[in-house]
């Protein structure tokens, strides 16, 4: 099943037969200067900065850090200002309230004080219809007794 397709021996990479030097300096090599042959093995080519990213990649996060930051300034600025007119609609319905409670109690005062009155005219009506009814009564009484002939006359006892 793992069967090797290929001849090791016949794709192995000779190694060089002399070892080039050490990327480590020696003991007795660390004090001192380097040689422009190390120094021209060691630069970087031409033109190309030490920082991974490229002009356009830099210009690419400034702009998304700058967008994150001004999109996170106006959230907190939005919910600043949100805030504020919440509290300010709770303030105005507070006020709303309390005037509309006054006003329902100033209400209820004058209807208490209508009724009042209300019941007194009543109870003076009650009594000018009372007055009404006994003068109606001598009234009668005086028409059938001065005015309606003895026949005619109604039994004061009844029918």
């Amino acid at each position: 099943m793992h069967e090797r397709t290929t001849n090791a021996a016949a794709t192995a990479v000779p190694l060089p037969e002399q070892q080039g030097r050490s990327y480590t300096p020696g003991a007795g090599e660390q004090g001192r200067a380097m040689t422009s042959t190390e120094a021209g093995r060691n630069a970087r080519p031409a033109g190309r900065s030490h920082d991974p990213l490229t002009r356009s990649e830099r210009l690419l996060v400034t702009v998304f850090v700058t967008t994150f930051g001004t999109m996170l300034a106006a959230g907190a600025l939005g919910f600043t200002t949100l805030s504020g007119q919440f509290l300010d609609m709770q303030e105005q319905i507070g006020a709303l309230q309390k005037e509309t409670s006054t006003q329902l109690l100033d209400m209820q005062r004058e209807i208490g004080g209508l009724r009042a009155d209300m019941h007194e005219e009543i109870g003076r009506l009650s009594d000018r219809m009372g007055q009404l009814s006994e003068r109606m009564t001598r009234v009668e009484t005086l028409i059938e007794t001065h005015l309606v002939p003895a026949s005619n006359a109604r039994d004061p006892a009844g029918p």
